[in-house]
């Protein structure tokens, strides 16, 4: 039996209390710090006694390798429930047409935006597209991830689409050790560049739900369903039979709602018992209530919204709702070209009022619960066997406020 006890732990940050609340209304305390403790860890069993490091049970550790972590965190692995990780090119020239004034729907009705991505990850290989992920998640692991949320989206065809399922299937095969990750059908991302009408569109819609969900389902591609249900995408009635037919499937629903106008997102999503409603910088209170008494997750991207210029989602709102909240990057090459999980962390402190122990919480409980796996990661229990980081650093803290440090994790397991 390979087992570790990990001494002197400078802050050994369980989340004891935040899995308790279910990730609602979270405090400093429910953190659940343990300074100068102590975690033993087996490598089948899990977590077998964590606590204060003078309180260290002999018999139960005898014979287990001791690793002094004086000045270090212990913690819950980081878990970024958000991304579009698998994609091709970059957007570059974007950048300097929204410094020109440009709005993102501007630049996409112009050809840019997501379709600039699709043509260009259309034309890359299942190869390519695989090296340029792999660089992207090592990156992500050296920051102390140990969930990762992959959505598909940027070939909105049925060919281009498997590709990149095939491409996280792979993925998640060569990483199982080292980071879980979970795979995200949305093809329901934006309607591909040759649908040039209405009826074009909704015959994808239904090529959607007719040809790639079963698919999908049949080849074993995908963990869930997302929808870009927005003003200018997807209609709540479009999405609405789009995941429902997802869920029948067996797939976790989400969406992408209510970014760019109060289009109704946060509603439907409460209404179809969603996992996750995500961006909801324009979503109303009504649709926040609604969300929170359904457990929806509310999962937040503050990079977006600082990359792009846009109001924040309204946490002051969600708190009042009663809302668990979850925090991403929302790692994409066009709004939010980052995988640095804490620098959205330090945002999300600094322009959206999140306290410290909010932030931590929805980086790591509230992300896990947003992909529908807080029942064994985003916490630290005896017989649990999370994702858990290891940080050179004296406190939590410091993962947010040293602003986009180059990485502070030194170990991922």
């Amino acid at each position: 039996m390979a087992s570790v006890l990990f001494t002197e732990i400078s802050e050994l940050v369980t989340n004891r209390g935040v899995a308790k609340k279910g990730g609602v209304g979270v405090n400093e305390e429910d953190l659940g710090i343990l300074r100068d403790g102590a975690l033993l860890w087996d490598s089948r069993k899990g977590i077998l006694w964590l606590g204060h490091d003078g309180d260290v049970p002999r018999g139960l550790a005898r014979g287990a390798r001791r690793v002094s972590l004086a000045g270090k965190t212990l913690s819950p692995a980081l878990a970024d429930c958000h991304t579009h990780l698998v994609f091709a090119g970059d957007r570059d020239d974007e950048f300097r047409r929204r410094l020109g004034g440009q709005t993102y729907q501007q630049i996409a009705a112009a050809g840019g935006g997501i379709a600039s991505s699709v043509r260009a990850t259309r034309k890359a290989s299942e190869s390519e597209l695989y090296k340029l992920a792999r660089a992207r998640i090592d990156r992500c692991l050296s920051l102390g991830v140990g969930l990762l949320e992959i959505k598909s989206g940027y070939g909105l065809d049925w060919p281009n689409e498997r590709k990149l399922l095939r491409v996280i299937a792979r993925l998640k095969r060569e990483y199982r050790s080292k980071v879980v990750i979970q795979a995200t059908f949305l093809g329901a991302h934006a309607f591909p560049p040759e649908a040039k009408n209405g009826r074009d569109k909704i015959a994808y819609a239904n090529s959607i739900l007719r040809k790639m969900l079963p698919q999908i389902k049949k080849e074993k591609l995908a963990d869930a369903c997302d929808v870009f249900c927005d003003d200018g995408y997807f209609t709540r009635a479009q999405a609405r039979r789009i995941l429902r037919r997802a869920a029948t499937l067996g797939l976790e629903i989400k969406l992408h709602a209510d970014e760019l106008a109060d289009f109704g997102g946060a509603a439907l999503a409460a209404e179809l018992g969603a996992s996750s409603a995500d961006h909801l910088l324009m979503a109303s209170d009504a649709g926040l209530q609604r969300m929170a008494r359904r457990g929806v997750v509310a999962t937040l991207l503050p990079a977006t919204a600082f990359y792009l210029g846009l109001p924040y989602a309204p946490v002051a709102e969600m708190r009042r709702a009663g809302l668990c909240m979850a925090l991403a990057t929302d790692f994409n090459p066009g709004s939010s070209p980052t995988l640095h999980l804490p620098f959205a962390m330090s945002i999300a402190c600094l322009q959206m009022g999140m306290t410290p122990a909010e932030v931590f919480a929805a980086a790591t409980y509230g992300s896990a619960r947003a992909m529908g796996l807080h029942s064994t990661h985003g916490s630290l229990r005896v017989g649990g066997k999370p994702k858990i980081a290891v940080f050179d650093c004296p406190g939590y803290v410091a993962l947010i406020s040293r602003m986009a440090h180059p990485s502070l994790c030194e170990k991922v397991f």
